[in-house]
């Protein structure tokens, strides 16, 4: 495991400011060491030295909510209120949304950097599971006038709901720390998901081979099943669904308890991240929103690996 030295800051007295600094020393090495300089390399003119860097983009986007901030206009006024000393640079709000769309793509390669220092993505097993966003009620539909990209009418078996929205997959190792998160329409089931999401990965070149894929009932597609196995050497096992009157089999109580982690990440998603209500009018804000909510799961996840803490994340929401 690597363990980043700006840790030790982390006592369990902890201060924001302490925060801000852990995650700004981390994420700038990483950037350093990914492209060199605390920006990445743009086609145009990007940021002087002495300008404000995606470095500080992306701090402030993570702790943002890791602190659980609802609004980000509202978060960067306590930003300006409160430690401006440690963004003297920080632009306007405009601005700064221009600046946080051009790296909302780094959250992710952030994200998969955060599972190798944490030995997570070495791990051999992945689960993988749903739920509902709703956009909005669907008495409200004919008066949006900005409406989601994909976003429809879909229904959710275990809530027993209909909604109108999207519905976010969630791809996580056993112990916690999120790989992906994709936004998908609301009307897509999860088998059809699964099979667009293999075509994804394999076109970017990134295959998931020799894992074990833990899912629910709902990703069943024997065809697939045997189609990851012999080419991909990925074994996707799926809970079956119930018989009538009978008691679920020891294999299936074993899949739902290796998916117990899954569901507690996507409670603290949805319960205490608010991902079920984000206050996004745009594709992009919501994709960025989203994967920075990711972001700062697995961060965390990494600073109680690293500090031997249990898997609580309460303690850096200050």
């Amino acid at each position: 495991m690597i363990i980043h030295p700006s840790l030790r800051l982390l006592s369990p007295k902890l201060s924001r400011t302490d925060l801000f600094t852990v995650v700004f020393c981390i994420v700038d090495d990483w950037m350093k060491s990914r492209f060199g300089a605390s920006n990445y390399p743009r086609r145009h003119r990007g940021p002087r030295k002495n300008e404000f860097s995606d470095s500080e983009t992306l701090t402030i986007l993570i702790v943002g909510e890791i602190c659980q901030c609802r609004r980000e206009r509202g978060w960067l006024r306590q930003v300006r209120a409160n430690h401006l000393s440690l963004f003297p640079r920080l632009p306007e709000d405009s601005r700064f949304s221009r600046r946080a769309e051009q790296v909302r793509f780094l959250l992710a390669d952030f994200r998969r950097s955060i599972l190798f220092w944490a030995d997570a993505d070495i791990e051999p097993i992945r689960i993988l599971d749903s739920f509902p966003m709703p956009l909005c009620a669907c008495y409200r539909i004919r008066q949006s006038t900005l409406p989601i990209s994909s976003s429809n009418f879909g229904y959710n078996s275990s809530k027993k709901i209909y909604y109108f929205g999207l519905r976010p997959d969630v791809l996580m190792t056993a112990s916690g720390f999120i790989e992906d998160i994709i936004l998908s329409p609301g009307n897509c089931t999860d088998a059809r998901f699964l099979a667009h999401y293999l075509d994804q990965r394999i076109e970017q070149q990134n295959i998931p081979t020799g894992r074990d894929w833990i899912m629910d009932k709902g990703y069943v597609n024997n065809s697939l099943a045997q189609w990851a196995k012999q080419h991909l050497n990925l074994n996707l096992l799926a809970r079956q669904r119930d018989k009538d009157n009978l008691p679920p089999s020891f294999w299936q109580e074993l899949i739902d308890i290796t998916r117990k982690p899954i569901e507690g990440v996507i409670s603290n998603l949805t319960e205490y991240f608010g991902i079920e209500h984000l206050l996004v009018k745009t594709d992009i804000g919501l994709f960025r929103r989203t994967q920075a909510k990711a972001t700062a799961i697995s961060i965390m996840q990494y600073f109680n690996r690293a500090l031997g803490r249990d898997t609580s994340i309460a303690n850096y929401a200050v």
